[in-house]
């Protein structure tokens, strides 16, 4: 008995370590994400459409960019896929996006990542991208290389850790912007470095997953209503059994 005790007493150890924290699954913008898309790695698109429907992408860490800067701005992966049938199931237009990126290291010297120095954008060409806002206030954590193993929660991207966050955005001037350039039908990703080429950037760790044939996406999610949509339909199914018991009581009376 004592021995299958330890056993069991260690096998909870192992469970508590291999335990990933729900952040890196969960988007600002939609909450749970597909289950197709990795722990960690790549970087993911949570956009949701003006009528609550969600369509999410997955880039393959593989695809994306290794190295110190080849210019400024530059861009470091893309995402394609972005179809008038995709773009029609949201509904015209976006309430909401996130974006989560994984990011090995990013600065050569001690610190977090050139602090406030940086701001990310998506867009086909960086001239009209929407801009998603600084890399130092993204809330992140730092993991393993699977993502199931988190090590501390941090805001920016540290030096020498594997962080993983989410920018998000609900501006409506942005996201006309990110509806727009999504009309071409792929986006890039972009940095844009007011003191530039003293990064080095590794966007290829994590888990090299995608969604759909390893990051081809997209999918499309279809929306949760909203609560007053909820009392709208509640409303209208008391009033269809209301209209149907009312013919059925009439029935019977003739």
């Amino acid at each position: 008995m004592r021995t299958i005790a330890l056993a069991l007493a260690a096998l909870a150890g192992l469970t508590t370590v291999a335990t990933a924290s729900p952040f890196t699954r969960t988007s600002p913008t939609g909450g749970a994400l597909p289950a197709a898309v990795t722990e960690i790695g790549g970087v993911v698109m949570d956009l949701k459409g003006l009528n609550g429907v969600r369509v999410v992408t997955q880039a393959a860490a593989s695809s994306l960019f290794v190295g110190y800067a080849p210019s400024n701005p530059f861009s470091f992966g893309a995402q394609g896929g972005f179809t008038p049938a995709v773009l029609g199931a949201l509904g015209g237009g976006l309430s909401a996006a996130s974006i989560r990126i994984t990011l090995f290291d990013g600065d050569t010297a001690s610190g977090n990542f050139d602090f406030n120095n940086n701001t990310f954008h998506v867009g086909s060409s960086f001239a009209s991208a929407a801009n998603f806002g600084n890399w130092s206030v993204v809330n992140t954590e730092n993991t393993s290389s699977n993502g199931l193993t988190v090590f501390n929660t941090d805001v920016g991207f540290r030096n020498q850790d594997l962080s993983t966050g989410f920018f998000q955005t609900a501006n409506a001037a942005t996201l006309a912007t990110l509806f727009g350039e999504l009309q071409t039908g792929s986006v890039k990703f972009w940095i844009n470095d007011v003191d530039p080429y003293d990064n080095y950037y590794d966007f290829t760790q994590g888990v090299d997953g995608g969604l759909i044939n390893v990051g081809t996406g997209p999918v499309v999610v279809p929306g949760v209503p909203e609560p007053a949509t909820w009392a709208m339909m509640l409303i209208g199914f008391a009033g269809l059994a209301f209209t149907t018991r009312r013919r059925k009581q009439v029935a019977r009376a003739v």
